[in-house]
C-alpha cells in the first residue's frame, strides 16, 4: 500500500513538473509591449499612451519574461505591421535594470502623421513576442 502511494505521488509530481516546465519554455519570453512618452531612470515606461504628436519622442518598452533573455530585436513599421512597411530595425537592444527592453524613436523633423506599429523578437528568433501600435496626430 505504502509503495503504491509513493509511486502515485511520484508520477503526479513528475506530471506537474513536466506541465510547468512546458508552460515556462513555450510561453512568450517578452511580454507587455507598451508605448510611452517617457522612461524613468531605471528604464520603466511612464505616461503610457497610443497617441503622439509629430515632434514627440516615442518610447517602446516590453518586459522580459525569462531571466536568460538579455538581447532583443525591435522593428518599427509605418502603417500596418507588415514586412513591406518596416522602416527601422534595431538589432541589439539590451535589457535594462527594470527588466525592460526599451527603445526610442525620435525624428528631428518630426514623425509624419499616421498609424505606426512596433514588434519585438528575442535576438536570433523569427517569432514575434509582443507588439504595440500607435498613432501620430497633430
Amino acid at each position: 500500500m505504502k509503495k503504491a502511494l509513493i509511486t502515485i505521488l511520484a508520477v503526479f509530481l513528475l506530471g506537474v513538473g513536466v506541465f510547468f516546465g512546458y508552460e515556462y519554455a513555450t510561453e512568450p519570453k517578452i511580454v507587455d509591449g507598451v508605448m510611452s512618452k517617457k522612461i524613468d531612470d531605471k528604464g520603466r515606461p511612464i505616461g503610457l499612451t497610443s497617441t503622439f504628436e509629430p515632434g514627440d519622442t516615442v518610447y517602446f518598452s516590453a518586459k522580459r519574461n525569462r531571466f536568460w533573455i538579455d538581447k532583443a530585436q525591435i522593428v518599427w513599421y509605418k502603417g500596418e505591421i507588415a514586412p513591406e512597411n518596416r522602416f527601422l530595425v534595431e538589432e541589439e537592444v539590451i535589457v535594462n535594470k527594470a527588466k525592460y527592453f526599451s527603445t526610442e524613436l525620435s525624428v528631428p523633423e518630426g514623425l509624419e502623421e499616421g498609424h505606426y506599429g512596433v514588434t519585438i523578437y528575442v535576438k536570433g528568433s523569427d517569432i514575434m513576442e509582443t507588439k504595440a501600435e500607435f498613432d501620430v496626430k497633430k
